[in-house]
């Protein structure tokens, strides 16, 4: 088996991505391949370390952030995203999940050089090439763990997206299917933030605007209006005035869209 194979058959083996018999196969690889069973022990370990349940935001909770958002309101007016609803959202969470996927991405996709047959001389290993191989590898992993049926993982995958030097319209299309359909607001609101990063590309700024009216939860629509604010878009403001005139938007929602208007125009 190829080195590169092993990395892609050891995603899809932890994902449950692979038949039964395929994993009797890759199990027996690993058996008569020690130094593959080592890495493969260890990717384990790491991937299986941050499995705890992401918390859902509730109703209560959501009282709370709007009450104290109110509070700070006259403290600045220049907060980012995180400042605004990081209250709210678990930001420990997101620092061990960034830890966790940086050890993962230098630990296992750099490469330990086990196999031998696919590295002709460590001395010589060309920067580039690994870096656009790790690229490769860092946007399979971002698809694949957008999949899977853990919240937690598929924050994982958004927050990976932000060690991306490029990205590409595949993963971006990725992660405004995850704005748009996630049923995880903490997913949500990191694709928000994910996709904050790329607004220099017209297409991410017709995908949040567009994305506007998609969202139901006030949190979500709270944190598009601050990247709206920051963005200075003007496209964004008919979505808003469509939102505030709907009754069963969030009130805390309507005010703060009111006011991103005025900050906008």
């Amino acid at each position: 088996m190829k080195y590169n194979e092993f990395k892609e058959i050891m995603i899809d083996y932890v994902s449950g991505n692979l038949s039964e018999e395929k994993q009797k196969e890759f199990d027996q690889f690993l058996r008569e391949n020690p130094a593959y069973t080592e890495e493969f022990e260890e990717f384990l370990l790491l991937w299986n370390h941050t499995e705890e349940n992401v918390p859902e935001p509730t109703m209560a909770m959501d009282m709370n952030f709007y009450t104290m958002l109110q509070a700070e309101k006259e403290k600045t007016t220049q907060k980012t995203i995180i400042d605004r609803i990081g209250l709210l959202v678990n930001q420990v969470l997101f620092k061990r999940v960034a830890y966790t996927l940086a050890i993962l991405t230098v630990g296992f996709f750099l490469g330990r050089g086990v196999a031998e047959e696919e590295i002709t001389s460590e001395e010589t290993i060309d920067l580039a090439a690994a870096k656009k191989e790790t690229e490769k590898l860092r946007s399979q992993l971002v698809l694949t763990l957008l999949e899977q049926p853990s919240a937690n993982k598929r924050l994982k995958a958004v927050n990976e997206v932000s060690k991306m030097n490029e990205v590409t319209e595949t993963i971006i299309n990725a992660l405004f299917k995850t704005l748009n359909n996630d049923e995880s607001v903490n997913v949500r609101l990191s694709a928000i933030e994910a996709l904050g990063n790329y607004t220099n590309i017209p297409q991410v700024r017709e995908g949040l605007i567009a994305s506007i009216l998609k969202q139901e939860s006030p949190l979500v629509q709270i944190a598009l209006a601050d990247v709206m604010v920051l963005l200075q878009e003007k496209k964004a403001i008919e979505p808003f005035e469509q939102l505030i005139e709907e009754e069963d938007t969030n009130e805390s929602a309507k005010q703060k869209m009111e006011e991103s208007i005025e900050r906008i125009i």
